[in-house]
């Protein structure tokens, strides 16, 4: 096949943002760049601007597999700068794992990829069309190459990964593909380093469609900010503030214990990604695999830790959910597997293979490929995943995700509504899909919110009320707190102690699920990492209000994107700027697909049953009452300035954001969508499997 080299230029320096814009399109081997100066500060970066480029570039949608489908890779503003966990990167394109269409949604990856993509002098890349023959991108400062990935095709993302800097040199940082996505998988990653995943979405299959193996980068320049110094002191602030609260040493003690005493490896706590200031991942080295004659590294946080198996009457997955019982060996194994193949474990841990046990408790199914089911065997967790991976025999219709598999095999069609909450995605926080975290009523409303009006699983970027109300209130006890103490804090962030009363039911959550939205756009435009920020509780207060350097916890992003970027705006509109950015992708919704609240409400089934687990203050297990819910929702619509009816937002909000031009081609774009589209399928009843 024929390559291509092109030396690209660059446009005048700005600080955080590079100001440049790589687009490449694999059809006609074109590649040029573009200003981001068009799109920003309005739309802060990362998500908000592959949503603005959307919106400016495709009135209508493309289906997730079209070879128009825009494949954009955005790290965040200060992404390449010395600040708090900046290292994440977006992912956006029309997503062949949303249900019941293609949303154009997003996802993020951790690593060192779009630290790298920085320093080359990209704010983003915008990859369209698609090649006849496998092709890889490499990336060195203003040098673009598309080049054959002939000799790639059908390796591991793992070994991809490895052969790239191979050939391109130390320090090469990429994005690649496993055989999970060149097969077209629904629940295809992409994947960087050795263990951090761009996992929901389906995005690895976009690449596959694009016979796309691999982006490849390698910079020599640095990323200008407006006032670095004052970006070192909050960031050394913000160090020293979350490893007060840092967990896993304790445990990493024990567990390098067992692992000497058994002449198993070792594990430490290793970053996730660039500039983190408190590394909470374990990472494993040298432990013997058990399928397999070798040893395997690899690291786990999160879902990928379930793997070894939970016990049954353990705090969490009470009724044997995960009671697998792999352990370290054989758990690690199959996380690392699930990397090299590239399949997206929450879907598979959360989701598929809950939903095939229940299947076989209900008698629907035995075996798999003429192999009895043996969660507990590690030989036949590998022959699972290497039968998704390569799609052989069931393993073809599991490749499209759990949601879709229950329809093309059509078992357990109602048993699979108990672990998908919406949109074609296992829960997540929900307190009822997911048997992974743990949280209880009322704060699971606010997931509620957060899952009825977004394109996929909210809570990647969505962490901050309720893992952060269950881990740090009275029930989950991770610092000294009070319940008053709790309340103080509510009234001050939410405007009201009843937002994380345990007793205050519906009242009060509207706002919660607002502001949380906000910081969600926030996080991935900055990035900040999800699981600290915003900060908002601290041990190191009295009042147990986080306040750092003299700044108010919640207020740190703000201060960071100010001196990071030198943009003269107030914290009101920094908050504006994600206003805008959240009602952009509701707009692109509904032109696209006629989003609306009835929509909206289609995810509601998913909470109207019994909720795993009982608040250990209230001692009666609850479920949504849609009466009550109703006010809630229509609360949250007006906070974002939607019509209450519709669900859309309203000419005098999109004039107060700036985007007066957004609402015709939005309503147009409805009325389009709901003469061409079919009806989405109407909500139907959870079954009761759990008791």
């Amino acid at each position: 096949m024929r390559t291509k080299t092109v030396l690209v230029r660059r446009f005048r320096s700005m600080h955080g943002w590079t100001n440049r814009i790589l687009r490449i399109d694999l059809r006609d081997m074109d590649i040029r760049v573009q200003p981001t100066a068009p799109y920003v500060p309005a739309y802060l970066a990362g998500r908000g601007i592959a949503h603005k480029i959307v919106w400016d570039e495709f009135p209508e949608p493309v289906d997730a597999f079209d070879p128009r489908n825009p494949l954009m890779v955005f790290p965040g503003v200060l992404t390449g700068a010395r600040a708090p966990y900046s290292g994440r990167t977006n992912v956006s394109a029309f997503s062949p794992q949303g249900y019941p269409y293609p949303w154009f949604s997003r996802s993020n990856i951790g690593g060192h990829f779009g630290g790298e993509l920085k320093r080359a002098g990209y704010d983003g890349i915008v990859v369209m069309g698609a090649s006849e023959h496998p092709v890889r991108i490499r990336i060195r400062d203003d040098e673009v190459s598309i080049l054959s990935a002939e000799e790639l095709w059908g390796m591991d993302a793992l070994d991809t990964l490895d052969t790239l800097e191979s050939l391109d040199g130390p320090g090469t940082r990429s994005l690649a593909i496993g055989p999970t996505g060149e097969r077209l998988s629904r629940i295809a990653t992409i994947q960087t380093a050795s263990s951090s995943a761009c996992g929901q979405c389906g995005f690895g299959a976009v690449m596959g469609s694009k016979m796309l193996k691999s982006i490849s980068v390698r910079g020599s320049g640095s990323v200008s900010l407006a006032d670095s110094r004052r970006v070192t002191e909050i960031t050394k602030a913000v160090g020293a503030e979350t490893r007060s609260i840092r967990w896993g040493g304790e445990a990493v003690k024990r567990k390098n214990e067992q692992l000497a005493a058994a002449g198993e490896g070792s594990v430490r706590l290793s970053p996730c990604t660039e500039y983190c200031v408190s590394p909470c991942r374990f990472r494993y080295e040298g432990v013997p695999g058990c399928a397999y004659d070798r040893t395997w590294d690899g690291a786990w946080m999160c879902v990928g830790t379930i793997l070894q198996g939970l016990s049954e009457d353990g705090p969490i997955s009470h009724g044997g959910v995960f009671d697998w019982k792999l352990g370290t060996r054989g758990g690690l194994e199959a996380n690392v597997l699930c990397n090299r193949y590239g399949i997206n474990q929450w879907d598979l841990i959360i989701g598929i293979v809950p939903w095939l046990e229940a299947c076989q408790a209900a008698g629907l199914i035995a075996e798999m490929n003429g192999r009895a089911f043996d969660w507990r065997s590690p030989a036949f967790w590998a022959e699972f995943l290497h039968a998704i991976a390569y799609r052989e025999g069931m393993g073809d219709a599991l490749a499209e995700g759990g949601w879709r598999a229950a329809q093309v095999l059509h078992l357990g069609e109602d048993l699979v509504r108990r672990y998908y909450t919406g949109w074609g995605y296992a829960g997540h926080w929900d307190g009822h899909g997911s048997w992974s975290n743990y949280i209880v009523f009322p704060y699971w409303l606010v997931s509620a919110l957060q899952w009825a009006t977004d394109t996929r699983d909210p809570i990647p970027s969505g962490h901050g009320y309720t893992q952060n109300v269950m881990a740090y209130s009275p029930i989950g006890g991770r610092i000294p707190m009070t319940w008053d103490q709790m309340r103080g804090i509510a009234a001050r962030i939410y405007g009201d102690p009843d937002a994380v009363d345990p007793y205050s039911g519906y009242k009060a959550k509207a706002y919660a699920g607002f502001y949380h939205t906000k910081r969600s756009v926030i996080k991935d435009c900055l990035p900040a990492d999800d699981f600290r920020f915003p900060l908002i509780y601290s041990p190191n207060t009295p009042d147990r209000f986080c306040r750092i350097d003299g700044i108010d916890g919640p207020s740190v992003e703000y201060h960071l994107f100010r001196a990071g970027t030198g943009t003269d705006w107030s914290e009101e509109e920094f908050e504006r700027a994600a206003e805008r950015v959240y009602t952009l992708e509701r707009a692109v919704m509904i032109r696209h697909w006629g989003r609306d609240r009835e929509m909206d409400e289609s995810v509601l089934p998913s909470f109207e049953y019994l909720e795993n687990w009982p608040s250990p203050l209230l001692n009666e297990r609850q479920a949504l009452d849609p009466g009550q819910f109703k006010p809630v929702m229509d609360e949250y619509y007006r906070h974002q300035g939607w019509d209450v009816e519709t669900g859309w937002p309203t000419r005098e909000r999109l004039a107060q954001l700036g985007m007066e031009d957004v609402h015709e081609p939005m309503v147009k774009g409805a009325e389009r969508a709901r003469s061409s589209l079919p009806a989405p399928p109407v909500a139907q009843p959870v079954p009761l499997i759990h008791g």
